[in-house]
């Protein structure tokens, strides 16, 4: 966005929100009164320069003229009488007009041409006159406007990063254009990199513009913002967008108005961790594309269900572009690191938009609350963007529905011809036998004779493609069904959903509240086809009862206080939602291991008993039924003193029962925590524990999901004095599996933690952390190919600020084992005496030329 339009933005947004949003003639405005005489051209301009719609009265003559005389273009000023209007030549149109005062000249120059007389040659000449008048921030928005801005020019150098060069330009203003007007705008601009890096806690986000006009009754942005709503428990919604947003808060009403391109896709990612690996983790599309990227800032990554801080001193970095997650020393990964992100990406296929809002209303004095939203985000098929769809194969998406296996294409193509004519493909096409079945395949041999294919594979689904991949471009035929690949290319689906819910929230008593909620939504899976569109709605209703804690006494007995909570919730198997409502847990809270697409009963009795201020039970019921093909039973107690002589205490017990068509489950999960508190030293123990059987039904034998662990650690803290603190951890950890429908111990594993800080003088500070992990296989594991790893996680950080900052240095060094992509050499066949390479031939058998074969 050049800086001539930045400008246009400017006014004509302010222009916007002055005249309409903020109706309440808070703004000071003064009638003026033009006369202008009738001309041929019929356009009159009035004199001021900005005028308040519709307060305009316009007279010819003695006649005042209606609003269907005349044509009035208020952001122009000026206006054309219609052509059935009758009038004189000779006549003059009077009219009276309220104007708003934005201390705004009618045109600014620096200089003008002018006649003047020249005594030398004796005739007037046109030339040009220095004029003091400029267009600067002062005369647009007054003195009271704060303007900065900074030019950056700089480069980054690193051990594990390229040397790149950084520049970019920022500027800020804010302040206020009337005693209840506000105004705050920014405009960045950097060229590289494309995306921030996502390594810091706070992100500088690059092109970015917006203009923010603020009212004590309403505020109105524009450019580039964040939207965050929710109604009730349905009505969640997290984007980051680039249009109009609205927001107004008069008496008992407010609410909220978007209209928007939504930069990405919602999608969340579930994936286990990897002993001695911190990353990098990759990031799937929805359909797991890999080739997608994350829109800054919009990710929220979790671990074991505790949502984790971005930043390289904290627990995670992020390559946006590469879509690829790294953790830090602070947050070691293993094989039971359950790991959540929701995020949102862009795929670059279609220009997404999104519209909506939402409205409340405050009755009796706050004690009745109802609320309604609607939003509708879907991708516009009539605008794709690194696309291109042919005629073909949009009759392919018409006829597919909302069937994704429908719209594909081949994804095998002859492979275009060089510039000597030669056609050079990587795969061949052959028969070849397999479980005494004779397929045509494609077959793997980039510069073979007869390689004349290139092929795109997709991803389908573990064991219901034919291929699996190989290495990269690599993909070899195991069977039908045996494989996750099929040479297919997925032709993109543009999708809309559309979401409304309506809450009614109620506080009958004190401390005593009721929300009742029902949400509607609509889901069209495919914008091209009207197939299958008669099942896109779904429903979803909740009742919510909240009683707060209060006292509670019987006689002269004080029982504490006392709560209840109650939540009855039901969702239809066809509902869906903008964004994820349930915890990051919540399948692992109820058991459910499979995506079940079945109408799904929750009901939740939660009571709370605080006996004294520092001392606080939580029991909870839960059952959940989803159709006739799940149900599950949660009881959940956990306790938690906090500093009762010294002693901070926390237990938590959870026990789910769960059954399905096939499996019934019997799962255990117990953790606590305990420390004592001698002021300079702090002993504690913590321990986990988990006993999860998992056998069919009429059968006991434990089925491979089941596991036994007990995890138990000693910690320490030690509060030297003088800025000095020491503390440390030593875990023991020891984890059973099935074998034959035996439990027996697979691997026992031991962590120490190490941490030391130093901040006794503000001039200097400094943080260490060393992890060390020990994973142990027993021998029967051994031979099923289970390896033995040690981790090594080291973090050091020290800072200095001398002579009153005049001098400031960072040293900062760490250490962690992280994942690193191999390097694979893919051989050609060319003409002999051309290469460096010869071919020994298939040694091993297999029908593969790999490396060592050359």
């Amino acid at each position: 966005m050049n800086t001539l339009n930045f400008y246009k933005y400017i006014l004509a947004f302010i222009f916007i929100i002055t005249s309409q949003i903020y109706s309440q003639n808070d703004f000071n405005t003064i009638p003026i009164n033009d006369s202008l005489l009738i001309n041929l051209n019929n356009k009159y301009k009035i004199k001021a320069i900005s005028i308040l719609p519709f307060s305009e009265k316009i007279k010819i003559g003695k006649n005042y003229l209606q609003k269907s005389d005349y044509n009035f273009d208020y952001k122009l000023g000026e206006f054309s009488l219609s052509d059935s209007l009758s009038y004189s030549i000779f006549d003059t149109i009077f009219i009276t007009y309220e104007m708003i005062l934005l201390n705004l000249e009618k045109e600014y120059k620096n200089r003008s041409l002018v006649y003047k007389y020249d005594e030398n040659i004796s005739d007037t000449i046109r030339v040009i006159k220095s004029l003091s008048q400029t267009l600067t921030p002062e005369s647009i928005f007054g003195k009271g406007i704060q303007k900065s801005g900074t030019i950056l020019r700089g480069f980054t150098v690193g051990t594990n990063k390229d040397f790149t060069v950084n520049s970019g330009l920022r500027l800020q203003l804010s302040g206020r254009l009337s005693d209840d007007i506000e105004i705050v705008a920014a405009l960045t601009d950097e060229n590289t990199p494309i995306q921030p890096e996502g390594n810091t806690e706070t992100l500088d986000e690059l092109d970015k513009v917006f203009i923010e006009i603020r009212h004590k009754n309403a505020v109105g942005t524009f450019g580039d913002f964040d939207l965050s709503n929710r109604i009730g428990e349905f009505g969640i919604i997290n984007r980051k967008l680039q249009g109009l947003k609205t927001e107004f808060d008069m008496d008992n009403i407010s609410g909220a108005f978007a209209v928007a391109g939504s930069r990405g896709k919602f999608n969340t990612n579930e994936f286990i961790g990897q002993d001695g690996n911190q990353g990098p983790y990759r990031l799937l599309g929805i359909n797991s594309e890999k080739n997608i990227i994350i829109i800054a800032g919009s990710e929220k990554v979790f671990l074991d269900g505790e949502e984790l801080k971005r930043g390289e001193n904290n627990d995670y970095t992020i390559e946006y572009a590469n879509s690829e997650i790294v953790f830090t020393p602070n947050r070691i990964i293993t094989s039971v690191s359950r790991i959540t992100v929701d995020f949102e990406y862009t795929d670059r296929q279609f220009n997404r938009n999104l519209f909506g809002g939402n409205f409340t209303s405050r009755l009796f004095e706050n004690k009745l609350k109802i609320s309604v939203g609607f939003f509708k985000e879907g991708d516009d098929e009539n605008s794709p963007i690194d696309i291109s769809i042919s005629e073909n194969e949009k009759q392919i998406l018409e006829l597919a529905g909302d069937d994704r296996n429908k719209s594909v294409i081949d994804g095998a193509k002859i492979a275009e011809p060089d510039s000597l004519g030669n056609i050079k493909g990587i795969y061949e096409k052959v028969d070849s036998t397999f479980g005494g079945k004779i397929y045509t395949v494609y077959k793997y041999n980039p510069g073979g004779k007869n390689s004349i294919y290139n092929v795109i594979f997709s991803f389908v689904g573990s064991g219901k493609g034919d291929y699996l991949q190989i290495s990269l471009g690599n993909y070899k035929f195991v069977g039908e069904g045996n494989g996750s690949y099929l040479p297919i290319k997925y032709l993109p689906l543009a999708q809309s959903r559309q979401q409304g819910n309506i809450e009614i929230e109620a506080e009958p008593f004190k401390d005593v509240s009721l929300k009742l909620e029902f949400a509607g939504s609509l889901f069209d899976k495919n914008n091209f086809s009207d197939l299958d569109d008669n099942d896109n709605f779904g429903n979803a209703r909740n009742v919510f009862l909240n009683i707060k804690p209060r006292q509670v006494n019987i006689g002269d007995i004080n029982f504490g206080k006392m709560g209840l909570t109650f939540k009855d919730r039901f969702i239809q198997s066809k509902f869906t939602t903008l964004d994820r409502i349930n915890e990051t847990e919540f399948n692992r809270y109820y058991n459910v291991s499979e995506n079940i697409n079945a109408d799904e009963q929750l009901r939740e009795l939660k009571l709370i008993l605080i006996p004294t201020d520092n001392f606080l039970i939580n029991s909870q019921y839960g059952f959940l039924k989803k159709g006739s093909l799940f149900n599950s039973e949660r009881f959940l107690t956990n306790v938690d003193l906090t500093n009762i002589e010294s002693i901070n205490l926390y237990y938590n017990f959870d026990y789910v029962v769960s059954e399905n068509s096939a499996i019934k489950s019997n799962w255990l999960r117990q953790n606590g925590k305990l420390i004592y508190d001698f002021g300079f030293i702090k002993p504690g123990f913590e321990f986990s524990h988990e006993d999860k059987k998992d056998n069919f039904i009429n059968n006991d034998s434990l089925i491979n999901t089941s596991l036994n662990y007990f995890e138990y650690a000693p910690i320490a803290q030690i509060i030297a004095g003088n800025g000095i603190t020491f503390s440390a951890k030593y875990s023991i950890r020891e984890e059973s599996f099935p074998v034959n429908g035996i439990l027996r111990i697979e691997n026992r594993s031991i962590m120490q933690n190490y941490q030391a800080s130093y901040s006794g003088v503000k001039e200097f500070s400094s943080n260490l952390s060393v992890t060390l992990r020990n994973k142990k296989y027993e021998n029967e594991f051994k031979e099923l190919g289970r390896l033995d790893n040690e981790t090594v996680l080291i973090r050091s950080q020290s800072r200095a600020n001398l002579f009153d900052r005049f001098l400031e240095a960072d040293l900062f060094y760490e250490t962690s084992t992280q994942k690193a992509a191999r390097l694979e050499k893919v051989f050609i066949r060319v003409e002999q005496g051309t290469g460096n390479y010869i071919y020994l031939g298939d040694i091993n058998n297999n029908g593969i030329a790999e490396e060592y074969e050359f």
